[in-house]
C-alpha cells in the first residue's frame, strides 16, 4: 500500500510537471521567435529607436529576431499591416493613423485599416521651420519667402495655414510653398538656393546644412499660435529647442511644434506578444535609453496619449498593471471602437 501511495504520489508529480511544461509551452507558443517591424530609412530617429530597443525585446522576451523592414513614411506600412505581414511599426504620423482607421485621406478608396490597433506614444520630435536667410527671426519675416513643405501631409499644410493667418499672412501668397516628396529634396533645395526654408523635425542631417548655410537656423513660434494649430490638428503639440542644443544650436531658447510618434501593431498578433514587447522596452529603458537623446524621454506615464486608434488589449494589460489605465481611457477606447 506505502508503495502504491508512493507511485501515485510519483505520478502526481510528474503530471504536475507535465501541466506546467505544457502551460509554458503554449505561453511561448503565442509569443513568435521572430517579428517584423516597420522602420522610416535608416538614420532617422524611428530607426534608431527600434535598432536600440531590439536587443532589450529579444533579451527580456521569447523573441529571438526583430526583422526590420524601411518605409519611406508612415502612409507606406499601413496596409501591409492590415494584411498581418507586419507585426509592429514605428512612427510619426498619428494623422495617417486616424486616416487609415477613418478610411479618409489616401485610405479612402482601399477603406479602412480596421485592424491595426495603438501601442504606445513613444516620444514627441520637434518640428519647425528652418531658414538660411538669418533676418527671418518670426513669422512675420516669413513674408515674401519660400519654403520646401511635404504638401502629401495634410497636418503639416494645415499647421502652416493656421501659423501664417495668426500673422495676417497667406498661405501660397505671402509665404510661396515648393512641395517636396522628402525631407532629402528639401535638403538639396536650401543647399542649391532653390528656396528659403524648409519645414521637418529638428533632426541631426539639418546640421550638416548649417555647415553650408551658417545662417540657417529654427523661427520661433509664439505659444498663442502654437496653441491654435493643435486646436486645428491635435496631432501637433508643442515643445521647446534649447539654447544651444542640437542640431541647430540654438543661440536662445526656441519655441516650436512637436511632432508626436507612436507604436503601432495589429490585431493578428496575440495579448502576450504585445504585452511583453512594451513590458521590454519600458520596464528595462535603462538598457537602451542612450541609443539616442530622444529616446531618454520615453516615459510610460505619457504612453496613453495621442489614441487615434483602438489601443490592443496587450498594450491595455501592461497599462493596467502599471496603474495608468483610467476609467477616461477605458471610455475613449470604446468610442474608438464604435466609430
Amino acid at each position: 500500500m506505502k508503495n502504491l501511495r508512493k507511485v501515485s504520489s510519483n505520478l502526481s508529480i510528474t503530471a504536475t510537471i507535465a501541466v506546467c511544461a505544457l502551460n509554458i509551452s503554449v505561453a511561448t507558443a503565442e509569443v513568435p521567435p521572430v517579428i517584423t517591424w516597420a522602420v522610416p530609412p535608416e538614420g532617422a530617429s524611428g530607426y534608431l529607436m527600434v535598432t536600440g530597443f531590439s536587443g532589450t525585446v529579444t533579451k527580456h522576451t521569447p523573441i529571438r529576431k526583430i526583422v526590420l523592414q524601411n518605409f519611406a513614411g508612415a502612409a507606406g506600412w499601413p496596409t501591409r499591416m492590415q494584411r498581418g505581414e507586419l507585426n509592429f511599426a514605428i512612427h510619426c504620423g498619428f494623422k495617417t493613423m486616424s486616416d487609415a482607421w477613418q478610411g479618409k485621406g489616401i485610405f479612402e478608396k482601399i477603406g479602412r485599416q480596421k485592424n491595426i490597433r495603438h501601442v504606445a506614444k513613444a516620444y514627441g520630435l520637434g518640428y519647425g521651420y528652418h531658414f538660411a536667410d538669418a533676418k527671418v527671426k518670426s513669422v512675420a519675416d516669413m513674408k515674401g519667402k519660400s519654403l520646401f513643405l511635404q504638401v502629401r501631409h495634410l497636418e503639416q499644410v494645415t499647421a502652416v495655414k493656421v501659423m501664417l493667418k495668426d500673422f495676417g499672412l497667406t498661405y501660397g501668397k505671402d509665404l510661396k510653398i515648393i512641395p517636396v516628396r522628402s525631407p532629402r529634396e528639401a535638403i538639396q533645395g536650401i543647399l542649391t538656393s532653390r528656396g528659403d526654408g524648409m519645414a521637418y523635425g529638428a533632426v541631426p542631417g539639418l546640421a550638416q546644412v548649417k555647415q553650408a548655410k551658417k545662417g540657417f537656423h529654427t523661427v520661433s513660434i509664439p505659444v498663442r499660435t502654437l496653441k491654435k494649430i493643435s486646436a486645428a490638428e491635435p496631432v501637433w503639440g508643442m515643445t521647446t529647442i534649447k539654447a544651444g542644443s542640437n542640431p541647430l544650436k540654438p543661440e536662445n531658447d526656441v519655441s516650436t511644434l512637436e511632432l508626436g510618434c507612436g507604436i503601432s501593431t495589429g490585431t493578428h498578433n496575440s495579448v502576450d506578444t504585445v504585452y511583453q514587447v512594451l513590458k521590454a522596452i519600458y520596464d528595462h529603458h535603462d538598457e537602451w535609453k542612450d541609443v539616442h537623446p530622444i529616446a531618454k524621454r520615453w516615459n510610460v506615464n505619457r504612453a496613453i496619449d495621442n489614441a487615434v486608434q483602438p489601443f490592443h488589449e496587450g498594450a491595455i494589460r501592461y497599462y493596467k498593471e502599471k496603474g495608468i489605465w483610467s476609467a477616461k481611457m477605458e471610455a475613449k477606447q470604446k468610442a474608438l471602437l464604435a466609430q
